[in-house]
């Protein structure tokens, strides 16, 4: 008997069916999708397979019918030039099975394999099996199933050891990567595991999302550190989100990104984490990591899950944190997401893509497209026909944790009502005539999922009274932005449920780290956070700068061989200060490093700024680069600037008081952090920014050149040189991005 098994990741040209890998966890295996254009037909996915033995062979398919009673995804099993008869995905379920596709004669040799689908509307195929064992039926649990996969492709089973890390980051959103970064800095062996193809989560090019933060809503608060990296590279060299992303993380020899790697379970003993396990979503492989510190940034609190650490999930009750607008009884709703994706020329889409056709174009929506209230009853104002907005959600009491696919498809039955709505009841639908829907992205950017518990939780009074807490690693700015439950059924109660302007607020480190899984730090929406604190939290500058904070505790965590914990209780200032040279703005901490050696020293420029020339309040002294303060406040610029008439190049020099031993000397550029701004669209380059430097020592009356960097995009320029004996220290600016002068805010020498 003979028996083949075809991975849907096998197939050698996938036509126009996408892989999709998001639902692994849930359904055991990818699978291949078939939509491009809704409602038409995709081309062919093909791949081959050879028999041994000619003779009769049955075709099974492992597919789903994924709305009943409609079966919408509906396509055939085609084998060389011949269509096997039974049409797959109309089975009456809605879970993944197996079909029958068909039986057929096959001569021995080589043949071709093809999906042909009949609707372009989600046809879905995991694997097909081709045999002549007709006793043989394929197992639908999944379990079995993948046993069944192993025996009959002949697969070992196996864990296959990936080494020991000093830091495992599960996610690798903007907090992952940012966490990544920040720990390969500070000396430790990173792996940054991956769960998609591609690194980002809902800021990377499936995601779409933006690093919006704090500076949306209040001047002069724009976050720093790693995710000003990500924007610069955005601004000055114009890479998308994810590819600032990949060239940081590319940047670093001691990461190492495993893509399409999925956390399937962890082995934890007395609260410490010792592994993980993995599975490839493309392969199956079985993969083990091992390291004293591991972090879960997966945004759905996945890695936390299996290690058994402490979380919550839904709302929380007005009496457990004293929050006003928490409801009087817990419950378990959380904030639905929204589809996201890229069209063909790259441009976001929110749920679909439609275009004007320049001629009427009639839509008839599919019976299985969810039907929404009539006219002005849907309490929803479209600002553009491309697209929809950021408000297309579904209902809240949907479980995308446990029934993610279910969910991404009811946003796709969503996405496609909506459209509906616009062309056919919208009340000025005479605008959308001519729209023809184009594209669906299937990406599910979610909003909420598990808050793992951590020595503090974050709540609404932490907004309301200002608090101020001494652990205090980052901030916070974003609205209490709360979705409605009712998602796009909320009718004239809009999309929020509520939606309040906040303080700039500190988040504090026992924020990062889990309550009872001693070596386990957090950093994205699932940190230590309530429903209502989340509103703010969850946003991706915000998430970047928790990433940033944890890289930097973990490194700590590794020079004193402690765990997350005793950081905060012993070596706070420390992780505080450090995370200050590293760029990140702590609200109300200052530079008082006391390896700083410019703190002491004299700080004389080759020009300023005249007075008439500078904004009211700036005052853009060179005394101002060892004031403690790298960014602008209320106080003012806190920054040098050259004088625009004097030109390039321009020079800070640092004079100690007696001779210094120095090996390292940064600046940081002033980056026009006053100004509110949004961040989904690319702002201007920064043209003050130092772009070529040099610096010298002077020794023994003489200048001696020791360090220089050109190209640079930068806020923060570090550079490094072989320790030298020095009675001052010289950075020469020697040319900027596109300007004549340049603007400094801190110069430190170490």
């Amino acid at each position: 008997m003979e028996t083949i098994w075809i991975d849907a990741a096998e197939f050698d040209i996938p036509g126009q069916w996408k892989l999709e890998t998001q639902f692994v966890r849930e359904m055991g295996q990818g699978y291949l999708l078939a939509c491009e254009t809704p409602g038409v037909p995709v081309k062919d996915a093909i791949t081959s397979f050879k028999i041994g033995e000619s003779g009769y062979y049955r075709v099974f398919v492992r597919t789903k019918n994924w709305h009943l009673p409609e079966s919408p995804g509906q396509f055939q099993i085609g084998i060389d030039d011949m269509r096997l008869e039974n049409i797959c995905g109309t089975m009456r379920t809605t879970k993944w099975h197996w079909e029958i596709a068909g039986d057929i004669p096959l001569k021995k040799g080589c043949h071709r394999l093809s999906l042909i689908d009949l609707t372009g509307w989600l046809s879905r195929c995991a694997a097909v099996i081709i045999t002549n064992d007709f006793d043989f039926t394929p197992s639908p649990e999944k379990e079995i199933l993948l046993k069944q996969r192993q025996q009959i492709k002949g697969l070992r089973e196996e864990v296959i050891d990936k080494g020991e890390w000093d830091f495992v980051v599960v996610g690798a959103g903007p907090g992952g990567v940012a966490a990544a970064i920040s720990a390969a800095r500070h000396g430790m062996k990173t792996a940054l595991i991956c769960g998609r193809p591609f690194v980002g989560g809902n800021a990377s090019n499936e995601g779409t999302i933006g690093l919006d933060g704090a500076g949306a809503h209040h001047d002069g608060w724009q976050e720093t550190g790693i995710p000003d990296e990500i924007k610069a590279l955005r601004r000055n060299r114009g890479a998308g989100w994810q590819e600032a992303m990949e060239i940081l993380l590319a940047g670093e020899s001691l990461i190492s990104v495993f893509q399409n790697e999925l956390c399937i379970s962890a082995q934890t003993e007395k609260g410490i984490i010792h592994s993980i396990l993995c599975t490839d979503c493309l392969t199956l492989e079985k993969h083990r990591f091992k390291a004293p510190l591991f972090a879960d940034c997966s945004g759905d609190g996945w890695l936390a899950y299996y290690a058994g650490a402490a979380y919550h999930v839904g709302r929380e009750a007005q009496h457990e944190f004293q929050e006003d607008l928490a409801p009087l009884s817990p419950d378990t709703l959380t904030m639905s997401g929204c589809l996201c994706g890229r069209n063909d020329e790259g441009q976001q889409m929110l749920a679909f893509w439609a275009e004007d056709m320049g001629e009427p174009v009639e839509f008839a929506a599919p019976s299985w497209a969810i039907k929404l209230p009539q006219g002005d009853a849907l309490h929803r104002e479209p600002t553009s026909f491309h697209s929809a907005q950021w408000w297309m959600e579904n209902r809240n009491d949907y479980d995308d944790l446990w029934d993610e696919e279910f969910v991404r498809d009811e946003l796709v039955r969503l996405a496609v009502g909506y459209f509906d709505w616009l062309k056919n009841s919208f009340t000025g639908r005479e605008a959308t005539v001519n729209y023809r829907l184009i594209k669906l992205p299937l990406h599910n950017s979610k909003r909420e999922n598990r808050r793992i518990v951590g020595d503090y939780m974050l709540t609404e009074k932490d907004y309301r009274e200002g608090v101020t807490h001494p652990d205090t690693v980052t901030y916070t700015g974003w609205t209490l932005d709360v979705h409605h439950p009712l998602g796009m059924f909320s009718g004239s109660e809009g999309p929020y449920l509520h939606d309040k302007e906040i303080p700039i607020t500190s988040v504090p480190y026992r924020c990062l780290y889990s309550k009872n899984i001693n070596n386990l730090f957090m950093a994205s929406r699932c940190s230590s956070v309530t429903h209502v604190a989340l509103g703010s939290t969850r946003v991706e500058a915000t998430i970047a700068t928790m990433g940033q904070a944890v890289g930097v505790a973990a490194g700590i965590c590794k020079r004193y061989g402690v765990l997350p914990r005793a950081v905060y209780e012993t070596h706070i200032q420390e992780l505080q200060q450090t995370l200050l040279r590293d760029d990140q703005t702590i609200p109300g901490i200052k530079n008082e490093d006391p390896d700083d050696l410019a703190l002491a020293a004299d700080i004389v420029a080759s020009s300023t700024m005249p007075r008439n020339k500078q904004p009211e309040n700036a005052h853009y002294a060179a005394e101002n680069l060892h004031n403690g303060v790298f960014r602008p406040d209320a106080a003012g610029s806190n920054a040098w600037a050259s004088d625009p008439g004097v030109g390039l190049p321009q020079s800070v020099t640092v004079k100690f008081k007696s001779p210094q031993k120095v090996r390292s000397v940064q600046i940081t550029a002033d980056t026009d952090l006053i100004n509110p701004r949004f961040n989904y669209q690319p702002r201007d380059p920064d043209k003050t920014l130092p772009q070529d430097v040099t610096v010298d020592v002077l020794q023994k009356g003489k200048w001696i050149p020791v360090a220089q960097k050109a190209g640079n995009v930068f806020r923060q320029i570090r550079v490094t040189f072989p320790e030298i004996t020095a009675d001052q220290v010289r950075v020469n600016i020697l040319k900027t991005q596109d300007a004549d002068y340049t603007v400094l805010s801190e110069i430190r020498v170490y």
